[in-house]
C-alpha cells in the first residue's frame, strides 16, 4: 500500500501523476502512429476508443457497480494490446517517464486481461503476438 502512495524515492503518487499521464499520452500517440506497431493493435485501440467514448455500451453506465465495467475491460484491453504486445523497442522509443511507472502500468494490465476468455485472446493476439 505503501508503494502506491509514495515511489521514486518517496516522492507522493499524486504528485507524479500529471508527469505520469503526459508519458501515457505521448507513448499512445506514438505507438499509434508507428508503422512497426502491429495494425492488428492499432485497430483494437482505435476500436476501443471509439466504443469508450460513444454513448452506447452493452452495459448502460447508469448500473451502479456494474455500469462502467464493460469500459473499464475495454480500455484493459487497448492498453494491453499497446504495450505488452509490442517490441520492447518500439515502447522505449516513446516512454519517457519514469520506468517503474511504465512497469506497474504494464503488470496491472496483464493481470487483468488475464481474465479475457482465451478463446478471444486468441483472436486478437496470434501465436506471433503474445
Amino acid at each position: 500500500m505503501g508503494d502506491l502512495i509514495k515511489r521514486n524515492g518517496g516522492q507522493p503518487f499524486l504528485s507524479r501523476l500529471p508527469a505520469d499521464l503526459r508519458n501515457i499520452k505521448r507513448l499512445a500517440a506514438g505507438l499509434a502512429r508507428d508503422p512497426r506497431v502491429p495494425r492488428r493493435n492499432k485497430v483494437i485501440f482505435a476500436g476501443v476508443v471509439a466504443y469508450v467514448v460513444m454513448p452506447v455500451d452493452l452495459v448502460p453506465d447508469w448500473l451502479p457497480g456494474i455500469g462502467k465495467l464493460d469500459d473499464l475491460i475495454m480500455v484493459g484491453l487497448a492498453l494491453d494490446a499497446m504495450l505488452n504486445h509490442v517490441p520492447e523497442a518500439v515502447i522505449n522509443d516513446y516512454w519517457q517517464g519514469d520506468r517503474t511507472t511504465l512497469e506497474a502500468i504494464r503488470r496491472t494490465v496483464a493481470t487483468a486481461t488475464e481474465f479475457i476468455p482465451s478463446q478471444l485472446a486468441k483472436t486478437l493476439y496470434p501465436a506471433e503476438l503474445r
